[in-house]
């Protein structure tokens, strides 16, 4: 990982947003403040993007005081490609809660184009894998974290090894191990089952010899009772076939019985028939016998009628005189009654005084007048009596009327009914007349079919009864198969069900022999896998060991420390003058047993005074011996990524050295340049600002820190 740019927004002690450190053009240089400026303070604020952790005890702890978020982009190189991450950090308003964001980003043109995952842990897991590096093992190696410098050098020598293991990229091997380790206990687990299987097979198969000599039994038995079956299908076939004669037969005796009783019906219809005809015989015959009696009888009625229309013409004139006398009368009355009206008008007129003659207009006198009135009186009197004998008159005419009307209706209502009564007669008498005369012949001629059709059905009625009773003597024999039919198909049910058993039995026991020899077959099968799964589990329980600690690895690690040893004795030699050596030991002597050794990682010390164990060094000391191994450590990392480390950074120690010292672990620094890509020393002792190339400068203000690069 080769940083290229750092963009920091209210983290730490960088609050709001401050210029953005560029490491272009950047080999060695030295990163410089005051205490407390914020130095440390990126370093932290890279270690945060990429894996999440930096030096404070939580993320919140991270945050600009004041502040409720966060933000570092980082940009990086590893090989040619570029990464652009970005970490945020936000706080509620209580504080209570807290969120965190991650994006991963690479570099395509002229642009970033996103490679976030779903989830943090998943981004966080994918940034892992393009650095090929963790947290432990940057601190470890490449970073030299202040107050840390001994991160390797103070832990125990497993824990060394485990350090040297993840540097070493080992943890592939424990990935196989584990693999190796997980198909053996498949495989382990597979041969148990392939046991469990073949046990259970040989029990299923342990009947084979009894399913054998069973199935030889039952085809035996199978044979008699197929035989048997045989047997009892052909006798119950010949009991059906003389039941189904049976059956025909009586089929036909009740089919005579029916057409009997159809005979039967029929002799009584012609029966009735025969007597029905007699009985027309007898009434044509009597109707032609009788009919020109009848006939003269009709014309003997009718002419009698001529009497009664006499006598209602008689009538009918008188109505008509009495119609005429009674117009006569009301004409005349009506006349009277108006003369008798223009008397009256005439009289009125000759009350008034000095009247005048009505008839010629002369003034009347006294006596005329009297005389005139006289004779209006007498004239209006004699009409007057006539109206009142004409009134008596039509009256009584009218009455006569009414009689004369009534016996003139009964008359015409008596004769019409009798004509029609007597037309009715003849006619009657001359249809029953031509019936009989038409139907006789015809009568006479059915009755005599209905005499030989009568002899024909009972010439019939005989044959069918003897042909029925012979059918209903046979009769008596079915009743005999039919009982005889009923037991043998008992029988022969019984014997199929028997058959059936038999066959399921054997059909099921030819199933278990066959399943039996299939059996046989995948136990072999079972056998030969069983023979090929131990093979691969002494294969995996193998490949288990030699991935563990024990084997690839532990060789891997014993290669990689003469490698370690040359370079961190070559350093600490140059940075004491060769008056200290370095010697890595994997090996001792376990105290319990002397003739076993344990695997370690201790580190010996040899000086002018003797050879010590490391952890009886403190100070300068202690700081150079940790240098080395340091630098050596990231030199190796270097080497397995297949190109030079690009970044090492020193937060650590100077303190500690008198000016000899710090010049040599300047000289010591300027010695290993060429390994790395980007060496950052970070310092507060002044002689050391200028010391390389290029220097980063921290000034804390009151917005907050800032930084600034300058080149020698």
């Amino acid at each position: 990982m080769v940083p290229a740019k750092l963009t920091l927004r209210n983290f730490m002690c960088y609050r709001g947003d401050v210029d953005p450190l560029d490491f272009s053009g950047i080999h060695v240089a030295s990163l410089s403040g005051e205490n407390g400026a914020g130095k440390s303070s990126l370093f932290d604020a890279i270690t945060w993007a990429l894996w999440g952790q930096a030096r404070a005890r939580t993320d919140d702890d991270l945050i600009h005081i004041g502040q409720r978020e966060m933000e570092v982009e980082f940009e990086f190189f590893v090989g040619p490609d570029r990464y652009r991450v970005i970490r945020k950090r936000s706080r509620s308003k209580s504080g209570a809660t807290s969120s965190t964001v991650l994006e991963l980003q690479q570099e395509s043109g002229d642009a970033y184009r996103s490679i976030t995952e779903n989830t943090v842990r998943e981004t966080q897991r994918k940034i892992v894998e393009i650095l090929r590096l963790d947290y432990q093992t940057f601190i470890n190696s490449a970073y030299l974290v202040q107050g840390r410098a001994d991160e390797f050098t103070v832990k125990l020598p497993s824990e060394r090894k485990k350090v040297l293991a993840d540097i070493l990229g080992l943890s592939f091997y424990d990935e196989l191990e584990r693999r190796a380790r997980e198909h053996a206990r498949e495989t382990r687990d597979e041969l148990g089952r392939l046991e469990s299987a073949m046990f259970e097979i040989d029990h299923e198969t342990a009947n084979k010899d009894s399913y054998v000599q069973d199935v030889v039994q039952i085809e035996q038995s199978l044979v008699s009772v197929d035989a048997e079956v045989v047997k009892q299908e052909a006798t119950v076939n010949e009991l059906r076939q003389a039941q189904k004669e049976f059956a025909f037969k009586l089929e036909r005796s009740r089919d005579i019985e029916r057409r009997l009783l159809q005979a039967e019906q029929q002799l009584r219809d012609l029966d009735m028939q025969l007597k029905d005809g007699d009985q027309r015989i007898d009434k044509y015959e009597k109707v032609l016998s009788e009919y020109q009696a009848q006939s003269d009888s009709v014309n003997l009625e009718i002419s009698k009628l001529g009497e009664s229309e006499t006598l209602l013409k008689s009538n009918q004139e008188n109505q008509q005189e009495l119609v005429s006398t009674i117009h006569y009368l009301k004409t005349s009355n009506v006349r009277l009654k108006d003369e008798m009206i223009e008397l009256a008008k005439k009289r009125d007129m000759l009350k008034t005084e000095g009247a005048s003659c009505p008839l010629c207009g002369t003034e009347l006198g006294t006596e005329a007048h009297d005389h005139i009135v006289g004779n209006y009186q007498f004239d209006g009197e004699a009409k007057r009596d006539q109206f009142r004998n004409n009134e008596s008159q039509i009256g009584q005419k009218e009455s006569e009327l009414q009689v004369m009307d009534r016996e003139i209706a009964g008359l015409e209502s008596n004769i019409s009914n009798q004509r029609v009564a007597l037309e009715r007669k003849r006619e009657a008498l001359d249809r029953d007349y031509a019936e009989a005369k038409t139907q006789l012949p015809q009568v006479q001629e059915a009755l005599a079919r209905a005499i030989e059709t009568s002899d024909s059905w009972r010439a019939t009625i005989e044959e069918d009864t003897k042909t029925r009773q012979t059918l209903l003597a046979e009769m008596v024999e079915l009743s005999q198969i039919d009982q005889k039919l009923n037991s043998v198909e008992i029988l022969y049910r019984e014997s199929q069900n028997k058959q059936r058993q038999l066959r399921d039995i054997l059909s099921a026991t030819r199933e278990k022999l066959r399943r039996c020899e299939e059996l046989e077959l995948v136990k072999k099968r079972k056998g030969d896998s069983w023979r090929t799964a131990s093979e691969e589990k002494g294969v995996y329980d193998e490949l288990a060991v030699a991935f563990g600690k024990k084997g690839i690895q532990a060789l891997i690690i014993e290669s990689a420390l003469p490698e370690i040893e040359q370079e961190a004795d070559r350093l600490l030699g140059q940075m004491t003058d060769n008056r200290m050596n370095i010697r890595l030991e994997s090996q001792r002597a376990k105290k319990s047993k002397k003739d076993e050794v344990e695997e370690t990682l201790d580190i010996k010390i040899s000086d002018e005074f003797g050879t010590r164990s490391y952890e009886m060094y403190s100070g300068g000391e202690a700081f150079r011996i940790n240098f080395a191994l340091r630098i050596a450590l990231s030199k190796l990392l270097a080497r397995r990524h297949g190109a030079p480390l690009p970044t090492l950074i020193i937060d650590e120690g100077f303190g500690t050295q008198d000016n000899t010292g710090k010049e040599k672990v300047v000289e010591a620094i300027n010695t290993i340049q060429d390994d790395f890509e980007k060496i950052i020393v970070i310092t507060h002792i002044d002689e050391l600002k200028d010391a390389f190339e290029t220097r980063i400068q921290v000034t804390k203000t009151d917005e907050g820190s800032v930084v600034e690069v300058a080149s020698f």
